[in-house]
Formats: C-alpha cells, sequence, structure tokens
C-alpha cells in the first residue's frame, strides 16, 4: 500500500465560499465531522455546521492536498492553520481549537514566536504548489491587543502578585471554557480581570480589592473604585459610586445601609452582572447577562443559600436549565431551544425526553 495515502481538507462554508476548518486524514475522515460525536467538543465547528444546515445548505468539503505522505500532512495542516489563525483566539478565521500537526494533549495550544511556516511546495507538485500559494496568510497573533508581551500576570485573591504566565500555562490543561473567556475578556479590556484568582495583561506591584464589593467573575477590577468604597464605608451609610472607562459605564456601587448593590457593564454599555448583600452576605437575587442583553443567569436567594432557586438561559434568550433546592427537596429541569423540555427530575427519577416531547428514557437513582 502506497504511504501516500493522506490528505488535508478544508470544511468550507457555501454561504461565503470560506474555509472555516483544516484537517488531515485517511479515507472518508473528512465526513466525520457531518456526524454526531458526543465525544466532539468544538463548538464553534459544530455551531457553524448546524448553521449551514439549518438555512438549507450543506457544507462544502475540498480535498486541498491529495496523495500525502503521513509526516507532510501533518506539517502542511500546521502550516495553513498558522496562515489561516484560529477564531476562538482572535488569530483568524477557522474553528480549528489547536495548531494541528501531530498534536496531542499536553502539547502547547500556542504556535511558538519562532514557528517556521515556510514549506517546500516542491513537494506538493505544480497544481499542489500553486493551490498553497493562493492560500496568503491573513492571522494575527496579537493575543492580548498589545502590541508586545503576550504574558499574563496573576494576582491572589488579596491583591498581591502572585506569578507570571505564559498563554500556554495560562492553556495547560487544554482548551477550556474558562480560560477562553479569560482570554477574550482581557484582550477586550485594559483593566485586570476577575476570574479565579486576578488577571492582568499588564504588570502591576500590586492592586487594591476591597472585601465588601461582591463582584461577579469575569468582571474588571477598577482599584480606585474599591479604595474610594472602602473610604467612604466607613464614615458613610447611604452613597453611590461609578466606574467609567472610556466614557461607558462599567460598574455602579450603591450602598443604603446595611444593603450593597453591585451591578456591572461590558464595553458596549449593556448589563452584564448583578449581586446585592446584606451584611456582606448574598442576598435577594444575583442577575448575569449575555453581551447582546439577553439573561443568562438568574439566582433566587431565599433564606440566604439554604434555599434557592438558579435559572440559566441559551444566549438567544430561550431558558435552558432549573434548578431549585430547599427543605431536602430537588427539582431540576432541562429544556431544548425549542422550548420543549429535555429532562426533567421528579418523583425521584429523571425522565428524558427527545425535541418532539416522546419520553426516551427513565433514570432513577440506586
Amino acid at each position: 500500500m502506497s504511504n501516500n495515502r493522506f490528505y488535508v481538507y478544508g470544511l468550507i462554508d457555501p454561504r461565503d465560499d470560506q474555509i472555516f476548518y483544516i484537517g488531515k486524514g485517511t479515507g472518508k475522515r473528512y465526513s466525520s465531522h457531518l456526524k454526531k460525536n458526543r465525544l466532539d467538543f468544538n463548538s464553534g465547528k459544530i455551531d457553524r455546521i448546524k448553521e449551514i444546515q439549518e438555512n438549507g445548505l450543506e457544507v462544502k468539503i475540498e480535498i486541498l492536498f491529495p496523495n500525502l505522505d503521513e509526516n507532510t500532512a501533518y506539517e502542511l495542516e500546521k502550516v495553513l492553520i498558522y496562515k489561516l489563525g484560529r477564531e476562538v483566539f482572535s488569530e483568524g478565521i477557522l474553528t480549528n481549537l489547536v495548531p494541528g500537526g501531530n498534536w496531542k494533549s499536553g502539547d502547547p495550544i500556542f504556535y511558538d514566536k519562532n514557528f517556521n511556516s515556510n514549506f517546500d511546495i516542491n513537494r506538493l507538485g505544480l497544481f499542489g504548489g500553486n493551490k498553497f500559494l493562493e492560500i496568503k496568510k491573513i492571522s494575527n497573533f496579537d493575543y492580548l491587543n498589545t502590541g508586545g508581551d503576550q504574558n499574563i500576570y496573576r494576582y491572589n485573591n488579596d491583591g498581591s502578585f502572585n506569578k507570571q504566565l505564559t498563554l500556554n500555562e495560562l492553556f495547560k490543561e487544554g482548551v477550556r471554557e474558562v480560560q477562553l473567556r479569560l482570554l477574550n475578556y482581557l484582550r477586550l479590556e485594559k483593566l485586570p480581570i476577575i476570574a479565579n484568582g486576578i488577571y492582568s495583561k499588564f504588570l502591576k506591584n500590586e492592586l487594591y480589592i476591597s472585601e465588601e464589593i461582591p463582584f461577579s467573575r469575569f468582571d474588571i477590577l477598577d482599584s480606585n473604585l474599591h479604595k474610594e468604597f472602602d473610604l467612604k464605608n466607613r464614615t458613610e451609610n447611604s452613597f453611590k459610586l461609578s466606574s467609567y472607562q472610556e466614557d461607558v459605564l462599567r460598574i455602579e456601587i450603591s450602598k443604603e445601609n446595611n444593603l450593597v448593590d453591585y451591578q456591572s457593564y461590558f464595553n458596549n454599555g449593556n448589563k452584564k452582572a448583578f449581586n446585592r448583600t446584606k451584611n456582606g452576605k448574598p442576598f435577594d437575587k444575583a442577575l448575569e447577562w449575555f453581551e447582546n442583553g439577553n439573561l443568562s443567569i438568574k439566582e433566587e436567594l431565599l433564606n440566604g443559600y439554604s434555599e434557592y432557586i438558579r435559572t440559566t438561559y441559551y444566549e438567544s434568550g430561550e431558558k435552558y436549565i432549573r434548578i431549585r433546592r430547599g427543605n431536602g427537596k430537588k427539582e431540576y429541569d432541562r429544556w431544548f431551544k425549542n422550548g420543549q423540555k429535555e429532562v426533567e427530575f421528579k418523583n425521584n427519577s429523571y425522565f428524558h425526553y427527545d425535541e418532539n416531547g416522546k419520553l426516551t428514557k427513565t433514570i432513577s437513582p440506586q
């Protein structure tokens, strides 16, 4: 059997004839993307394929470079992903998550700054060589939008400096949603970001963080606002503070006796998160929004956290999951985007339905 049985292919969006995924394979590997696979966590690629199909179209598949040996296919795949860039990291247009090539779990997610993207087109023949030259480099690797250092600086919750991280160190456990969101916010914002710890793309000796402000994850940290709040909080029972960044309202904090309300905003002006505390503890409700203005999470706190209702929503606005706990009872419901219930917990059992409302299985805990 010939060793030149590998190829590099592209998935193409028929709406704009743009390549949105690059892969390498043999046989009919390219067709695997069009089938449901519970182990495929590339939501960007899956969503793009679904959008195309919902528009009554089919994904175009093109074998860009056929008849390759495996090493050439690996090398070519990696170079092409480098040239076109990955959308999820703001590099370019592809939905790929990893840099391609003979990549395996634990390998770097990001290209080395000295990565050599040159490729000997003579290895591809005349037709392949011309095809390679037609694919122009459009990628950009300014991940933090600073034009320089691509390191991240982590701080402890008390504002003290913790350590410097490379992007590969941040993503050492793979491409996870939390790290992706953090990187996106760091790219967009100039101020530090509150996550599991505090992160900044600019090095500072320390940050000032108030213990009394009920901020939400992925909010910006305005140390001046935190310091002003603590100063007023020592002497005043009622006041309101605001933080503006580039003339856009980003944070509002108000205090009325033992109640503190905290409202954050996206940089487009839409609401981001609301938290309320009473005597320093979560109280009444907590809300989060998507950047498009739709509600993301609603928490209703009854008797503190001894009883609560937590509802999450799809970005398009439909209800997704509702959980209620309290008085030794649990309620759980999950919906498809079409509004049909997918899962419900009742009578100590989970009932699963398909998108048409038909019961598919029942699971009873042992």
